[in-house]
């Protein structure tokens, strides 16, 4: 049975809780350092998976947490960005992929367990969401370097419509299959070669654009100018994928201007891939993803 809290702050009385009040100049900045104290150091054992509430602008945001085994020595963070939750059951959309990306890093992972709403909605509750983590592993000893955001699906436009806001906060993000632009005026190649094969993912995507999103507010991150600082970014695309070369043209405007950033198409791949029993695909997908994390350029695919 997964244990669920209601964390607005860390309660246990292991430190002085004056002498921190007083370092850290605020009641809102120290229970903002306890709350996420405790995701990183909880107070009693977790079963793998945890639920927690926390508070942002008066609206309470459910978080899911993945833990390693040993969460003593904990140095780096993934933040998930599922895209999955408003076509299938959303837990066991991402699921698998947390899990392993626990193990494959031995590293706490923490999911925006977003609920269905307007897609504005989302994006300006996850930017207030990432930041607050940010601010809190920041205070706990975890560096911004170490904090690694990850968006899969139309989780990858949330995510990169947050880092529009504000492209100083995230330092390293990692966008799986992206939906970059729901205008849909650009009609790649591959969306009519793909489109009839994946017959799905463009009735998904329009339908979910019809449903939550205002164009009239929406700006695509394919709109953007300069992507010069942007963070440093891997983008991963399927090559059946309808999306594949809106994700590989997002890709090439933002290596023109970041080195470091990377792109990856993997063949024979579908959109969503991670979620299928393609094997191969998804041990070659987890590999990039660990040696971008780890600043590796050598890709080596494990045996099986």
């Amino acid at each position: 049975m997964i244990p669920f809290f209601l964390c607005y702050y860390y309660t246990g009385d292991s430190m002085n809780e004056n002498i921190i009040k007083n370092d850290f100049g605020s009641e809102d900045t120290y229970k903002l350092y306890r709350t996420v104290y405790e995701i990183i150091h909880p107070t009693i054992s977790k079963k793998n998976i945890s639920n927690y509430k926390i508070m942002i602008q008066e609206d309470l945001v459910p978080l899911r947490i993945f833990y390693p085994k040993k969460i003593s020595t904990i140095t780096r963070v993934i933040l998930y960005i599922h895209g999955k939750r408003w076509m299938i059951n959303g837990f066991y959309s991402y699921k698998e992929v947390c899990e392993r990306l626990v193990q494959e890093m031995d590293t706490l992972v923490i999911v925006l367990d977003y609920e269905n709403n307007t897609y504005q909605k989302i994006v300006e509750q996850s930017y207030q969401t990432i930041k607050y983590l940010y601010e809190g592993l920041n205070r706990v000893g975890i560096e911004k370097e170490n904090i690694i955001t990850i968006g899969d699906s139309v989780g990858a436009s949330i995510l990169s419509s947050v880092v529009l806001m504000d492209k100083s906060m995230i330092k390293k993000e990692i966008l799986l299959y992206p939906a970059l632009d729901f205008s849909f005026k650009t009609k790649y190649p591959s969306m009519e070669q793909n489109s009839q094969i994946d017959l799905l993912t463009m009735n998904h995507l329009r339908t979910y654009c019809n449903k939550y999103i205002d164009l009239k507010k929406y700006n695509s991150v394919m709109n953007e100018k300069d992507y010069s600082d942007w963070p440093n970014t891997l983008v991963v695309t399927g090559d059946l994928d309808p999306l594949r070369d809106e994700g590989e043209e997002f890709s090439k405007r933002l290596r023109k201007k970041n080195k470091k950033s990377k792109y990856i198409n993997i063949k024979f791949a579908s959109h969503g891939f991670l979620n299928s029993k393609d094997e191969e695909a998804k041990d070659e997908c987890f590999v990039e993803m660990k040696n971008f994390i780890l600043n590796k350029r050598k890709v080596v695919i494990p045996e099986k």
